[in-house]
């Protein structure tokens, strides 16, 4: 996923300037993940909650939440 706005954020990576959002881990269970089948709003949810979560950690330097140690995604999954 990718978003416009600021891109000073422990959770976003990439070589398009860290536009893409790292929502969850690659490890995680499908429960803490997005799937198709899940539907759009769930998705937009996720988004969402994640964009507040990167504006709130802007704010006060803290992340809401729980985090994974990770950098790209390729380090991430080996």
């Amino acid at each position: 996923m990718f978003t416009d706005g600021p891109t000073d954020s422990p959770h976003r990576y990439g070589d398009r300037g860290r536009t893409r959002l790292c929502v969850w881990h690659p490890s995680d269970p499908p429960s803490r993940r997005w799937v198709p089948a899940d539907g759009l709003l769930a998705l937009f949810g996720m988004v969402t909650e994640h964009l507040f979560k990167e504006a709130w950690w802007r704010e006060h330097g803290e992340w809401l939440g729980d985090e994974h140690p990770h950098g790209p995604p390729e380090a991430a999954a080996a």
